[in-house]
């Protein structure tokens, strides 16, 4: 009975800590460093990085903020978005079972022609490829409303 009472209260703190927000937003014009933990990634680290990963290109004769605003209505309709401001967004995703939260951001580089993204998990030290495997995922739906 206390193990149980003791594995409930454990559980209910780790998932009330999953919903405190990290640091998100630009800084200086860039999506924030993933920390040192396997739990993120970011098209702004540095290429040779583990928490690399490309970031979306502008198709070809698509204006970069129609773009923008199409990859923006995909993240919208599987997650919440916390922040859409001109040429970025904030969303948080939950996981299925415990409800974790998930940081996804992205900004627009109109010039680069290229969209930046970064996906963390706001909670534990792996996240066993989950926030890769969720922004190629969003790079397939992207690229394939693009034609």
């Amino acid at each position: 009975m206390i193990a149980s009472a003791v594995f409930a209260s454990c559980l209910l703190l780790v998932v009330a800590v999953s919903c405190v927000g990290p640091t998100v937003g630009l800084d200086g014009g860039r999506l924030g460093d993933c920390p040192s933990s396997p739990n993120c990634v970011c098209s702004e680290q540095d290429p040779d990085a583990a928490a690399y990963i490309a970031p979306f290109a502008v198709p070809e004769g698509v204006e970069p903020r129609a773009a923008f605003a199409r990859l923006a209505g995909i993240v919208e309709a599987e997650a919440t978005l916390e922040t859409r401001e001109d040429g970025y967004i904030h969303a948080v995703y939950k996981t299925r079972i415990l409800r974790f939260r998930d940081d996804f951001e992205a900004r627009l580089d109109s010039e680069g022609k290229l969209i930046h993204v970064r996906s963390a998990s706001r909670l534990g030290s792996s996240d066993f490829g989950v926030n890769r495997k969720r922004v190629e995922r969003l790079r397939l739906l992207f690229e394939s409303e693009a034609h």
